[in-house]
Parts: structure tokens; sequence; C-alpha cells
């Protein structure tokens, strides 16, 4: 009588190994897809450093006081909004299901900001500490979710700063204290973290140059 065991072994070897493969293919992909939105990073740093300037250079202007991050926020929806139909045109159709449960991390932490920061505007209450602690925690909660689902340790840093700004925040003595963390947040978080992001596209070949040759 013949012994099928070694082939049953030998198959659940294989499946095991693609497995293993698929995972591994599934976290370069993840990686891939972040660095890819590493113009994203970028763009919102230089927004919110823009309206943070703005208010700052200006602090008796009542126009920059109540309009600069409305301003600011709009533009910055409306930039990103042309870059993803940009670059949506300059690389092939279709999502890979490889990235969606990153990009669909930081699908929905836009719309928690949305609803926190529009809520916060429409009731006067972003000059509170947990209002910008509040924000910090959200963006970082996405980093982190992101950093476990792609075992990346550049992204669990990026998380660590932003909730070590949230705990900062807590502990500030006065409003400058606040946009000092909130600059300091701005450009190692976003565009650190932005042109981090892009360097490493490029190198991968994924520069929105090398897709259009």
């Amino acid at each position: 009588m013949e012994n099928f065991e070694p082939d049953s072994d030998v198959a659940a070897h294989g499946d095991l190994v693609q497995r293993i493969a698929l995972i591994e293919e599934m976290i370069a992909e993840g990686r891939r897809s972040t660095t890819r939105c590493g113009w994203i990073f970028l763009l919102w740093g230089l927004v919110d450093l823009t309206a943070w300037c703005w208010q700052y250079f200006l602090p008796h202007s009542n126009f920059a006081g109540r309009w600069a991050w409305p301003v600011c926020l709009i533009a910055g929806a409306i930039l990103t909004c042309i870059g993803l139909a940009l670059q949506k045109r300059q690389r092939r159709r279709g999502l890979s299901m490889k990235c969606l449960n990153v990009e669909g991390v930081w699908f929905m932490m836009g719309i928690a900001l949305a609803i926190f920061i529009t809520s916060a505007m429409v009731r006067g209450l972003t000059w509170q500490y947990s209002y910008i602690a509040g924000l910090l925690i959200i963006v970082g909660l996405a980093h982190a979710i992101s950093a476990v689902i792609l075992r990346w340790r550049v992204q669990g840093a990026m998380a660590a700063i932003w909730w070590l700004g949230a705990i900062a925040t807590f502990c500030a003595h006065s409003q400058s204290d606040v946009q000092l963390i909130m600059f300091v947040e701005m450009c190692l978080s976003m565009v650190a973290f932005g042109l981090y992001g892009m360097m490493l596209d490029r190198r991968s070949g994924g520069g929105w140059a090398n897709r259009t040759a």
C-alpha cells in the first residue's frame, strides 16, 4: 500500500511558503503605497506651516486669526485632489488589494480629522490645548496602525513623535509653547517624512517622472 504522507507534507510546506511570500509581498506593496504618497505628507506639512507662520507673523490681524487655517486647509484639500488625480493618470488604473488596508487607515483618519477640525472651528474651540493634542493623537494613531501592518520602524518612530507632541501639548504652559511643538511636529513628522518617502519612491523607480517614461 502506497504512503501519500510525504506528498502531503510537501504540498503543505509549499502552501506555507506561498502564504509567507504573499504576506511579504503585501507588506512591500503597502510600503510602496505609502512612499508614493510622500508628497501628500510634504504638502500638508507645508500647508500647516504656512497657516502657522501666517498667524505667528501677523498676531494682531483679525483676518489671519480667523481665516488663516480655513484658507490653508481648503487650499491643501484642493491641491491634494488635483495631485491624486494627476497621480492616477500617470499610473495604471486599479487599486491593488495588497495596499487597501493601509490606504483605508489613512482615508478613515482623514474623515476623522475633517469631523474633528470642522466641529472645533464651528464652536470656536481651536484655541484649546486639548484640541491640538487631539489632532496629534489622531494622526499618530494612523501612523502607528500603518507601522504595525507594514512592520515599518520608521513609521513607528513617526507615531511616537506625534504622541510625544500630544503629551508635550498637555504639559505646555503658554500658547507659544504649543506653537513651538506644532512647528517641530510639522518639520519632523510631515515635511521630513514626506521628503523621505519621496526619496524612497524615486529610488525604487516609482517616481512620477519614471512612470510617465
